[in-house]
């Protein structure tokens, strides 16, 4: 009886010990870990009011991007967390118009999501026009830009329609509505710049009447 009691002493260990080894194991096995997504922290936003080629965009100086029509656009090279970005145009629309693009949402820093409001919105260039005047000596020479806009010119020298801008690309017609009494006047156009917002495209020369 004695054996017996003893041999079921010594199971009942063993299986104590079994259980606690497994026990033991159960610990000690690390918790499965979560795979998180990784997200690309690029910088992009959207294009309005291109009409013309050779937008360049370009990040913090270095990274640039070529933008050939309106809507989203993305940089393709990521950074990091933390850093700080600046979107600028390296060079503006220029064929078949010219165009001037302005940015505003364009620098920061990074937190920890992409970065997609940069906007950048393109207008057309617009210039003011006039030509010059040689041989007036009277008064009543009145001008017209594209059959509309009139101008009065009382002297000599250069003039500017008041008031009127012509979009880059646009046609053009200048045409005398009027001349001095005594005299007569004639156009001839020219392709020049007075400077860099106003456009010289007609040369108006009056001469008296009956003179050759």
């Amino acid at each position: 009886m004695a054996k017996f009691t003893k041999m079921l002493s010594a199971a009942w260990l063993l299986t104590m010990m079994a259980g606690l080894t497994g026990c033991d194991d159960n610990e000690k096995k690390p918790a499965t870990a979560v795979a998180v997504p990784t997200v690309a922290l690029t910088v992009g936003g959207t294009v309005t009011g291109l009409s013309g080629n050779g937008l360049i965009l370009q990040l913090n100086g270095a990274n640039e991007l070529a933008v050939n029509a309106n809507g989203k656009f993305n940089f393709p090279k990521p950074l990091t967390k933390g850093s700080t970005y600046a979107v600028t145009v390296k060079a503006a629309p220029a064929a078949p118009i010219k165009q001037t693009c302005t940015i505003s949402q364009g620098s920061g820093s990074i937190a920890s999501a992409a970065i997609n409001n940069v906007a950048v919105a393109c207008v057309t260039n617009s210039y003011a026009v006039g030509g010059t005047v040689s041989g007036l000596s009277g008064k009543g020479l009145v001008l017209q830009l594209n059959g509309k806009n009139d101008q009065e010119i009382a002297s000599n020298g250069n003039f500017i329609f008041t008031g009127a801008r012509l979009p880059d690309g646009s046609d053009y017609s200048v045409a005398i509505k009027s001349m001095p009494a005594k005299q007569k006047c004639e156009i001839k156009s020219v392709n020049a710049a007075f400077d860099r917002e106003t456009l010289n495209i007609a040369a108006v020369t009056c001469t008296k009447k009956g003179r050759r």
